[in-house]
C-alpha cells in the first residue's frame, strides 16, 4: 500500500524519559509516522476494496466450521476466516481461547491535542502503577497524538485515572485542549492464544500481538494480517500454515520482547537502559527497533544495560 503515508511527514527522532528522570534523545533507526486511524484504516479499505475484496458491514454473532467451510451466522460462508476484530474478538471467543488475564492485559486512552514545539516522539514512563507511560506524537498538522496506559493488576481503572496521569507526565499539556479521547484494551503478547484451529485464524490484536515491552500493536496487526490471507489463500491446512508463518517471521522477536517486558518490569533495570542508549546509539537503535518492530536483543545491549545498573 504505497500511499499509507501519503501527506504526513516522518517523525525522525525519539526522547525516552524514564521513571527517575533519566533522558535519551536520538534518531530513530528509521523514521516513523503518526497517521491518525480514521485515516489509516481508511487507506487499508480502499487498498483492499481495490484490489478485488468485497466489502460487507455485519455484527458477526456465530461460528461453526462444516467440513470445508466456515459459516457466519448461518448466512455468509467462507473457506477460510480471519479473526481480526480486536481485544474482544468474537472469533477467539468461538475458538474456547480465553482473554488475557491480569497482569498480560494495559488499558490505554488515546486522544489529540495541540503538537509540541520539538518534532519527535516523546515517551515519559510513570514510576506510579509501573509499568507505565505517556506520549505525544506529533502528526505533523499542528496535533499530536497523546495518550497514557498501564497495565491491569486486578483493579479497574477509570477514565478520570487515566487522563489525570496523562496530564501529569506531558508536560505542558492542558486536559481541556484534549479531543477524540477513546481508552482500549490491550492484550499483551506474552499470554497468546493459539494462532488459530482448522480454517479460522487469529490476527492483531485479537491474538493478543501487543508489544509487551512498549505497547505497540499497528506493525504486528498488519504483519499478521498479511500472513494469515496468505495462509487463507493457500487453502488446506490454514491454521497450521499460519502458525507456522507466524513461527518463522516473529518467533523469536516474540521470545526477545518478552524478555524486555520482564526486564523492564523492574525500575533499576529501565533506568540503566535509557543511560545506556545515551551513551551509545547502538544500544538506543536496539531497543527502539525491539519496541517499533522485529528487532531482537543481543549481547551488547544486555551487557552495556547491565554496566549501568551497577
Amino acid at each position: 500500500m504505497a500511499d499509507a503515508v501519503d501527506g504526513y511527514r516522518p517523525v525522525p527522532a525519539l526522547r525516552l524519559i524514564g521513571p527517575g528522570g533519566e533522558e535519551v534523545a536520538r534518531s530513530l533507526p528509521r523514521p516513523a509516522y503518526t497517521i491518525p486511524r480514521k485515516v489509516f484504516d481508511a487507506r487499508l479499505v480502499a487498498a483492499a476494496v481495490g484490489a478485488g475484496a468485497e466489502l460487507r458491514r455485519h455484527t458477526v454473532r456465530r461460528l461453526e466450521e462444516r467440513g470445508d467451510r466456515v459459516v457466519v451466522d448461518g448466512e455468509f460462508t467462507a473457506g477460510a476466516l480471519i479473526g481480526a476484530d480486536g481485544a474482544g474478538s468474537v472469533v477467539r471467543r468461538a475458538l474456547g481461547f480465553a482473554a488475557n488475564p491480569d497482569g498480560h492485559i494495559a488499558i490505554a486512552m488515546r486522544g489529540y491535542a495541540p503538537a509540541r514545539p520539538e518534532v519527535e516522539q516523546l515517551i515519559v514512563t510513570s514510576g506510579a502503577g509501573w509499568p507505565a507511560y505517556a506520549w505525544s506524537f506529533p502528526i505533523g498538522d499542528g496535533q499530536a497524538n497523546i495518550g497514557y496506559g498501564e497495565v491491569l493488576r486486578g483493579r479497574p481503572l477509570t477514565r478520570a485515572h487515566l487522563l489525570d496521569r496523562m496530564a501529569a507526565l506531558l508536560p505542558g499539556l492542558d486536559p481541556a485542549t484534549v479531543t477524540g479521547l477513546r481508552a482500549h484494551h490491550l492484550p499483551l503478547s506474552t499470554k497468546r492464544p493459539p494462532a488459530g484451529r482448522g480454517r479460522m485464524v487469529l490476527a492483531g490484536d485479537a491474538l493478543s500481538l501487543i508489544n509487551p515491552f512498549t505497547g505497540e500493536g499497528i506493525f504486528y496487526a498488519v504483519l499478521s494480517g498479511a500472513l494469515a490471507g496468505e495462509a487463507a489463500a493457500a487453502g488446506g491446512s490454514v491454521a497450521g500454515r499460519y502458525t507456522a508463518a507466524l513461527r518463522r517471521r516473529l518467533g523469536r522477536h516474540l521470545r526477545h520482547s518478552r524478555v524486555a517486558a520482564r526486564l523492564g518490569g523492574n525500575r533499576r533495570m529501565v533506568e540503566a537502559a535509557i543511560r545506556a542508549a545515551a551513551r551509545d546509539p547502538r544500544v538506543f537503535s536496539t531497543l527502539a527497533e525491539l519496541g517499533l518492530g522485529e528487532g531482537l536483543l543481543d549481547a551488547r545491549t544486555l551487557v552495556r544495560i547491565g554496566l549501568g545498573t551497577r
